[in-house]
């Protein structure tokens, strides 16, 4: 199942505010006559605190999420489209085996940032909605051109330039965690007697099989292949990219141990073929498309709907 970020988009969309209206029994706005009550917004804030930590005015936000998700909801229920529990619960646990959370595990660490969990299936079933209605709606009516790919292409060449990469091998000498300051002395004492006898005369290779403690790759010389620049504990990417062709670096301390680096060789960013990159445009112009339709869409539906906010909790 595939979801669409639309959320920073709707964001932009402006509010009908009602002036001079007193609260009633928590009710912040109706839409349509539908309520949406102050605790429905604060739960989906704290959500959107978790997506955007850095945002302001999150309850703002939250309000806004709430009513375009009420037009939606009306909007499905015309087209005769529903989503139903088992979406949701099918989502969350397609979300949770591919990130490696237990549902269990997800409701605790929600709850302890102070999220109801029935709160967070309303945003996910928020984003399966949104998700339906511009497949009903707009996706048939959206076109893209090899122009359009073109024209994309050559305006983020950045975006498609190749990575610079390096060509290493390692010798891992492995820190167990919660050991003494003496014993990391000693590891890295081992680790300096192996640098040592590289530069004695003994290959990395040999070396990296009778001392390293990555089991995975002490058999093969140590070898890693090529590593991208940035992908790496930055101790390890600032001296591997800062070296030369050749070069044996380390000890570096990174949080599994100290690594002895070889840099065989490096290979030189360029720009990725427009055929290697041609359906990730597509696919990146088709999903900017739709939410564009979706935009426009939304603000013309809000122009025919009854919209009141009483501000005064807000």
């Amino acid at each position: 199942m595939k979801y669409i970020s639309i959320l920073l988009v709707l964001a932009g969309i402006p509010l009908f505010m009602g002036a001079g209206k007193t609260v009633v029994d928590g009710i912040v706005a109706t839409v349509n006559g539908t309520p949406i009550t102050l605790h429905q917004i604060d739960q989906r804030a704290e959500i959107l605190k978790q997506k955007f930590p850095d945002s302001r005015d999150v309850r703002q936000k939250a309000l806004e999420d709430i009513i375009n998700d009420d037009i939606i909801y009306d909007e499905l229920k015309t087209l005769g489209v529903s989503v139903e529990n088992g979406d949701v619960d099918a989502a969350i646990e397609q979300m949770s085996e591919a990130n490696g959370v237990p549902t269990g595990t997800l409701r605790s660490e929600l709850k302890a940032k102070g999220v109801d969990f029935s709160a967070y299936k309303g945003e996910i079933k928020s984003e399966i909605a949104k998700s339906k209605l511009v497949s009903y709606k707009f996706r048939s009516e959206i076109t893209i051109t090899d122009d359009d790919i073109q024209r994309y292409y050559l305006a983020h060449e950045q975006e498609f330039s190749k990575v610079k990469q390096a060509d290493i091998s390692h010798i891992l000498i492995a820190v167990p965690p919660d050991i003494s300051a003496q014993q990391q002395q000693k590891l890295h004492d081992r680790a300096m007697r192996v640098i040592d006898k590289i530069r004695g005369g003994e290959s990395f290779s040999d070396a990296a099989l009778r001392y390293s403690d990555d089991k995975y790759t002490k058999k093969s010389g140590g070898y890693l292949g090529s590593v991208e620049e940035g992908s790496l504990y930055p101790v390890l990417n600032t001296a591997i990219f800062e070296a030369r062709p050749g070069q044996l670096i380390g000890p570096l301390r990174t949080p599994v141990g100290y690594e002895i680096i070889m840099v065989h060789g490096f290979r030189s960013p360029g720009l990725l073929p427009l055929k290697d990159v041609k359906e990730k445009i597509r696919n990146d112009i088709f999903t900017s498309k739709l939410d564009d339709a979706l935009k426009n869409w939304l603000l013309t539906k809000r122009q025919k709907t009854i919209i009141t906010i009483y501000n005064e909790l807000l």
